[in-house]
């Protein structure tokens, strides 16, 4: 295989991996019957949540329009493998901030009820 296009192959596949983990993750919390957790072995009791299903369809929605922000990198890497490696950064130390406030900030402060 031609090594000039090895790599934007690679590096597209990459994209789309990371964009279709994210959009099936999104996918999959909309249609959760339980709470979708954002932290990674936390386990949130339902009777914390006042709207269950809109709460696991914002956590959705947050998850797959993440997801969807990957896939023109997938594309871009084709003609410019350094704007390509731009944007993947940009969605990890821009982005996995922009999620963590979102769900704090947003969707746990509008769904969660609140604790006297």
């Amino acid at each position: 295989m031609n090594n000039e296009i090895t790599g934007p192959i690679i590096g597209c596949g990459a994209y789309l991996f990371c964009a279709l983990c994210f959009i099936g993750l999104g996918i999959y919390a909309i249609n959760s019957k339980k709470p979708m957790n954002f932290w990674a072995g936390d386990k949130i009791p339902p009777e914390k949540i006042n709207d269950l299903k809109k709460y696991n369809r914002a956590n959705g929605i947050m998850w797959i329009i993440y997801g969807l922000l990957w896939l023109p990198g997938c594309v871009i890497t084709f003609f410019n493998d350094l704007l390509a490696g731009m944007i993947c950064g940009g969605l990890c130390i821009i982005g996995l901030p922009v999620l963590i406030y979102i769900y704090i900030g947003v969707i746990k402060k509008k769904y969660f009820i609140k604790e006297e």
